[in-house]
């Protein structure tokens, strides 16, 4: 059918109901008025149950709206002008205990409002209002009564609400709807949720090919109208739209039409009437109940309810492995606190789109959680999810969140795992595993826990070097070792301070680097503990050495977790150390790791407010690994920016990262704050940084690590406090 379902109205069928019984009406009063334009007939709710010209006057229904709000649509009518200056009759129509039954609003010719008055227009359409009366309170009257034998009723009752599996309640809804209004087909159609369902009573395929021609232009006419729609008389040929049609939107909780539910009749059926309407807007209704119940209103996927009974029921069928991959967003919190909630929105509604079109016919989708989605992959290999998995990594890192002159990036992390005849509840479980492993190997990966053996041997070593830790941690059997910064630009060759790094003994008695167990403290929550253990033992090394009566200024820079970030806690405690010790706050510089950062930005800015109004400086950790910070320098006024070793390392070889370090230099410049190399590992390196005028470098090739108590204190010295191998 290429006509627009609009222009399928022929004069004398009505915009919301059936024409029996009203055309007649019309065509009175053009008997009594020759002259008039336009008429329309509205119910009690200001909804249009017809209109002479097939569709509604836009003129004529903002002059009613404006009546219905100052509620001057009353008596038996009056003459007021349009928008347009078209002068229009408006009468209300009332029952006989004065009950309000709709209103009869007609178009006048230019002039004739001078011409006649309200009260004469309505003596002359007084048998018109009379019989419109008598047949609007008759309708209300059948509706109200018997309604134990009422169709809608029985709709009500005849579809079971708690029906949760497939689309079976709609479905069920959809069908008993074509029985009881004796309909050929009827169809449901929500295209933001991939839902559409029909119910086809003709037996030949011409009843699906209708809905394949309609379906498109009757949703773009409910979603234009936002109200039901009735053809019952086709103009042209009958093949061009063999079926008498009711329409009516489904609309969210927003009154958004986001779909409609749709009838037909062929053209020998008896005709569509109000009653149908009102019957098809409570379906609607109903649908809208169902629809709540069952999917997610951010991202229209299916809720985890939903989610865990269909996968469970596909796992039970399934004849072979399944795969299920787990989404989790990046650093959701972080565009929230940057961009506000609607932004983060924003981001949950693109990813869940992207999850959609990665699972195909076949797969089954869901939003589970607040920034999570789960793909259930049916009889296929985890190595095929893998490879959608990296399908999703790469469309998600696309999207990207841009707000103005500001942007932040956007990125997945996704478990996958996989089954064969388990239960849902263990196969979600193991994928999100497999998705914190991805997040603590530095977010926008994939993990697979198909080598359970390896997860398994992981997280025993994990809770040995948790136990070793909390021993330490009592014992204090944790040593502070020094490395040397030096200038590179500024004050070449200098040492001009030292950064001190947490080892821990050990029970054999051998010191341990931080990648021997910071997995274990952060996996454990023992961060914390230990962020609280180097200061107390830093700023006891400076008390007992006579810092506090030293000459020369000197700045120690303290690594800050992002559990203690998070906390909120610890800028309260660490200055409550250097008050106590009698040490001065300016002599302290906090760090804090980009990502940490970013991750918790609301809290890094009160930790940089706190400890920046008490004197102290700050640093920016590994900075460049995400460069997403770049744009929140303003809200994170810092002194150092450390350049993350990763790029210092590839800068001999790798002109983007070569860019990275040069940029950053610039950034830091320009921001007024100092740039300093990790990972300076060879000479070449050095001279590289000095031509990107890089300030300060600290690495093997610079110095190495040696106990602090035995390090030379420099005229200038920084001492940075980490809690990571440098």
């Amino acid at each position: 059918m290429s006509e627009s379902p609009a222009s399928l109205l022929d004069e004398g069928t009505p915009a919301a109901a059936g024409t029996a019984g009203y055309a007649p009406y019309g065509q009175l009063v053009k008997m009594l008025l020759p002259s008039v334009g336009s008429i329309a007939i509205y119910d009690v709710a200001g909804e249009a149950v017809w209109c002479s010209d097939g569709y509604e006057r836009p003129e004529l229904r903002r002059l009613l709206d404006e009546l219905r709000a100052s509620e001057t649509v009353a008596g038996r009518g009056r003459v007021e002008n349009t928008s347009d200056g078209v002068p229009a009759f408006i009468a209300g129509l009332k029952s006989d205990d004065g009950a309000p039954l709709g209103s009869l609003v007609i178009e006048l010719s230019r002039g004739q409002n001078s011409r006649y008055s309200g009260s004469l227009v309505a003596g002359l359409l007084r048998p018109v209002l009379d019989c419109l009366e008598n047949r609007m309170n008759l309708e209300r009257t059948v509706l109200a009564a018997e309604p134990g034998d009422d169709r809608s009723l029985d709709l009500l009752l005849s579809v079971d609400e708690n029906d949760r599996e497939d689309s079976s309640a709609l479905e069920q809804l959809v069908r008993h709807c074509v029985v009881h209004l004796d309909c050929a087909l009827g169809a449901l159609l929500v295209p933001d949720k991939n839902l559409s369902i029909a119910c086809v009573v003709d037996p030949t395929e011409r009843g699906s090919q209708l809905l394949d021609r309609t379906q498109r232009h009757l949703l773009a006419w409910v979603q234009l109208n936002n109200r039901p729609m009735v053809v019952n008389r086709v103009a042209g040929s009958a093949e061009g739209a063999p079926y008498k049609i009711l329409s009516c939107p489904i609309r969210d909780p927003n009154s958004r039409v986001t779909g409609l539910v749709a009838l037909f009749r062929s053209t020998d059926a008896d005709d569509f009437e109000l009653r149908d309407v009102r019957i098809l807007e409570f379906v609607s209704r109903k649908a809208v109940g169902i629809l709540s119940s069952q999917y997610d209103p951010l991202t229209g996927l299916i809720n985890r309810l939903i989610f865990e009974r269909r996968a469970q029921k596909q796992l039970d069928a399934a004849s072979g492995p399944s795969a299920l991959l787990y989404v989790d967003i990046d650093r959701l919190q972080t565009i929230n606190e940057a961009f506000g909630f609607h932004a983060g929105d924003e981001v949950i509604q693109r990813i869940g789109e992207v999850v959609r079109r990665a699972a195909g016919a076949d797969a089954l989708a869901s939003r589970i959680g607040s920034d999570r989605f789960a793909l259930l992959l049916p009889k296929r290999a985890v190595a095929d999810a893998l490879e959608i998995g990296q399908r999703l990594l790469s469309a998600a890192s696309r999207l990207g969140y841009v707000d103005g002159a500001e942007s932040l990036p956007v990125s997945v992390s996704i478990g996958v795992a996989a089954a064969e005849h388990e239960s849902i509840a263990h196969l979600l479980a193991s994928a999100e595993l497999a998705c914190k492993r991805a997040k603590q190997q530095g977010r926008n990966r994939i993990e697979s826990n198909e080598l359970d053996g390896g997860a398994t041997l992981l997280r025993s070593r994990q809770l040995i070097a948790a136990a070793s830790l909390q021993d330490a941690l009592k014992n204090n059997d944790f040593r502070l070792e020094a490395q040397p910064i030096v200038g590179l630009c500024i004050r070449s060759g200098e040492t001009l301070g030292y950064e001190l790094l947490v080892r821990m003994r050990s029970p054999a008695g051998e010191l341990l680097a931080p990648d021997k167990f910071l997995d274990a403290a952060d996996r454990y929550q023992f961060l914390p503990a230990l962020d609280r253990w180097v200061i107390c033992s830093a700023v006891e090394v400076l008390r007992t050495s006579g810092f506090a009566s030293a000459e020369q200024p000197l700045y120690f820079t303290v690594n800050v977790s992002a559990q203690s970030l998070a906390s909120g806690k610890y800028a309260a405690f660490a200055l409550e150390q250097l008050t106590n010790a009698g040490l001065p706050a300016a002599s302290f510089c906090f760090e804090i790791k980009e990502a940490a950062a970013m991750n918790h930005l609301g809290a890094a800015e009160q930790l940089i407010r706190e400890l920046s109004k008490a004197g102290c400086k700050l640093a920016l950790d590994d900075f460049g690994c995400g460069l997403s910070s770049l744009a929140h320098l303003k809200r994170l006024p810092v002194n150092y920016l450390k350049i993350d070793g990763r790029f210092v390392r590839r800068v001999l070889d790798d002109r983007v990262a070569e860019s990275i370090v040069s940029g950053i230099a610039k950034a830091a410049r320009t921001l007024g704050v100092s740039a300093i190399a990790e990972h300076v590992e060879s000479a070449a390196i050095a001279e590289r940084l000095r031509d990107l005028d890089v300030e300060y470098g600290q690495g093997f090739h610079l110095g190495r690590p040696q106990p602090f108590s035995k390090a030379v204190v420099s005229p200038v010295l920084v001492v940075g406090v980490r809690t990571t191998a440098t």
